[in-house]
Formats: C-alpha cells, sequence, structure tokens
C-alpha cells in the first residue's frame, strides 16, 4: 500500500519551455482547472504537478499547447 501512495504524490514534469508565453498560457490552463502545480527553473521554465490524476489531466489540457509556436518568422 506505500508504494500506491508514494506513486500517487510524485512530482512530474508535464510541460517545460524556454518560452514564456507557452508558460503563461499553460499557467492559465491549469490554474481554470482548478490543477495545483509548481514551477521549477532549470535552465528553462518547468511545470510540475502531483498526483497520477492531476498529472493525467494536465498533460491532457497541456497536449496541443507544446506544438504551438509563438515566433514570428517573417
Amino acid at each position: 500500500m506505500k508504494s500506491k501512495m508514494a506513486k500517487q504524490n510524485r512530482s512530474q514534469t508535464v510541460l517545460a519551455s524556454g518560452n514564456t508565453s507557452i508558460i503563461s498560457v499553460a499557467e492559465s490552463l491549469l490554474r481554470d482547472a482548478g490543477i495545483e502545480y509548481s514551477i521549477n527553473l532549470n535552465g528553462i521554465t518547468e511545470i510540475q504537478v502531483t498526483g497520477d490524476e492531476n498529472i493525467f489531466k494536465a498533460r491532457k489540457i497541456l497536449a496541443d499547447l507544446e506544438e504551438l509556436d509563438f515566433h514570428d518568422d517573417k
């Protein structure tokens, strides 16, 4: 039973980016969904979520965000 509890309380990175716009949108989406998160600055910004159910929900919410490109290449 102890290993199941530890698994549920693990923290995992659900998004990592150096783009502050992507991070801002991700934070807003997670707040709106009621998912608690933490920020880890490790050269790039990492958004971390704890708990298997929250990790799954956060990844689903943020899936399309990773593909967005906020750069203007013109």
